[in-house]
């Protein structure tokens, strides 16, 4: 009788490890995104203008439920401090399913996707010395179904915003 509660218990503890063991190896496989450093600012055919960012899915999974935000972020002197003022630009495109899988030999770049707003994103700034564009994207990886979020801070206009558009490939650089 004995060796057969023993028996169990060793299975009940050794499938609880191995669950632990599985659990931390997921939680370890979690999205890689790249944001570009710059904002391109592009000017179509018919002479309406643009702003785009663009981000690279770094690993050799599809990312899943992929949602974006862009916000003006100015922050107001309070006693004791700052808090932050935010105010959101809209996006053309704020959510997509999936972006594929890194694959260097991609010629399209599919694993790559450049988020849009037709806002005048330079006259929303304002005063870029008491404000700055946070753009922030939260991605869910498709194996573990783990997710995280990434965020870049633009500081200034002179520095992050870049007429031209982002060259196609494994490439954040705007020409």
């Amino acid at each position: 009788m004995i060796e057969y509660i023993l028996a169990i218990i060793i299975g009940v503890s050794s499938s609880a490890v191995a669950s632990l063991i599985f659990l931390l190896f997921l939680s370890r496989i979690r999205p890689k995104i790249i944001i570009s450093d710059q904002i391109a600012k592009e000017k179509s055919i018919k002479g309406s203008i643009s702003y785009r960012i663009r981000v690279m899915n770094k690993t050799r999974r599809p990312m899943m439920d992929i949602k974006a935000q862009l916000h003006r972020v100015t922050l107001i002197v309070v006693p004791g401090g700052t808090i932050p003022k935010v105010k959101k630009i809209p996006l053309k495109r704020s959510e997509i399913m999936e972006l594929p899988q890194f694959d260097p030999r991609d010629k399209e770049a599919n694993y790559a996707y450049r988020f849009v707003t037709y806002e005048n994103v330079e006259e929303i700034w304002g005063d870029d010395t008491k404000s700055y564009l946070r753009f922030r994207i939260y991605a869910k990886d498709s194996l573990s179904g783990f997710g995280k979020v990434f965020t870049k801070n633009y500081h200034t206009k002179r520095n992050s915003i870049k007429e031209g558009s982002f060259k196609v490939g494994n490439s954040l650089e705007i020409r």
